[in-house]
């Protein structure tokens, strides 16, 4: 994807303290209870739109699990790493997140795409900021594995990743002190008023890079209808910046259900003539008073 120099995105987050020690804060309040719970879990279908193409692209599975759910998935990790330092340990009172993606459909076959990921996330229970992380990704016969440590007060992570030739890489790369990643995104996102016209800035880390990925909310709701029902949305825009300098070109714009359980409902992507969709087909909540307003 192709960058721009822009300006300095509004209300950036600050990567330290007045007296340059990396801050463990979120960037705004997060309190609980929370607006999902362990067992909650969202389908998401995607699809994309390049002329002259147009199809489904795959599906997308979050779920949220406890420490005990995401155990056997690190082991079995660590087990494939075999790295020379233990993994960071967890800790005793936090939650995890679990996602799946997978391409199907034409579209995909046509344009030989076949892959399979899965990703798990841990955050603490209190203001989850990230701890924890680990990638399988799989692409027909090609496998990359990763494990990422966050040392939060250091303001540090160790990146472990291996590729197909079996060799583990171990990074030591400069971290914020309260991050998301693209798993724990839009569950810290529901933790927010969507006020119109408020700014929540987000960061956002993922692999090498630190994004300052401030969300606007805009005045704009709109009905948006999918297999999973018909949702009161309101409109929020994310503009991403790449250490608070660096815009990157494109539009992304979610769609997050106005009621308790503030779902999001789409997701859209544009950038160089390519637009990917993604929509709630179907979801599962563990919390009766969160079930939101859905009209056939």
């Amino acid at each position: 994807m192709t960058v721009a120099r822009g300006q300095t995105p509004t209300a950036p987050v600050s990567d330290t303290t007045p007296a340059g020690t990396p801050t463990v804060a979120p960037p705004f309040p997060i309190q609980p209870p929370f607006p999902f719970a362990v067992g909650e879990k969202l389908t998401y279908e995607f699809s994309l739109s390049r002329f002259p193409l147009s199809g489904k692209l795959g599906e997308l599975v979050l779920s949220v699990v406890s420490l005990d759910q995401a155990q056997p998935a690190r082991a079995a990790l660590v087990a494939q790493l075999k790295p020379e330092i233990g993994p960071c340990p967890l800790p005793s009172a936090g939650i995890a997140f679990h996602a799946q993606a997978r391409t199907r459909g034409f579209l995909p076959a046509l344009l030989r795409l076949d892959v399979r990921n899965e990703y798990l996330s841990v955050v603490e229970s209190t203001d989850l900021g990230l701890l924890y992380n680990q990638r399988t990704l799989r692409e027909r016969e090609r496998q990359r594995l990763q494990m990422t440590c966050q040392a939060r007060t250091d303001g540090k992570r160790v990146v472990l990743e291996q590729n197909g030739e079996g060799a583990v890489n171990t990074r030591t790369l400069p971290a914020r002190g309260w991050t998301t990643d693209l798993q724990t995104f839009w569950y810290v996102l529901r933790t927010h008023p969507l006020t119109p016209g408020a700014v929540i800035p987000m960061v956002l880390t993922e692999d090498d890079r630190i994004y300052d990925l401030p969300v606007v909310v805009t005045p704009e709701v709109a009905r948006i209808q999918t297999s999973a029902g018909t949702f009161r949305a309101r409109k929020l825009e994310l503009k991403a910046y790449e250490s608070g300098f660096t815009r990157y070109k494109g539009s992304f714009l979610l769609w997050v259900s106005e009621d308790a359980a503030r779902l999001p409902v789409r997701v859209q992507f544009k950038a160089r003539g390519v637009t990917v969709t993604g929509e709630l087909v179907g979801y599962t909540l563990l919390r009766p008073e969160l079930r939101p307003e859905r009209r056939r």
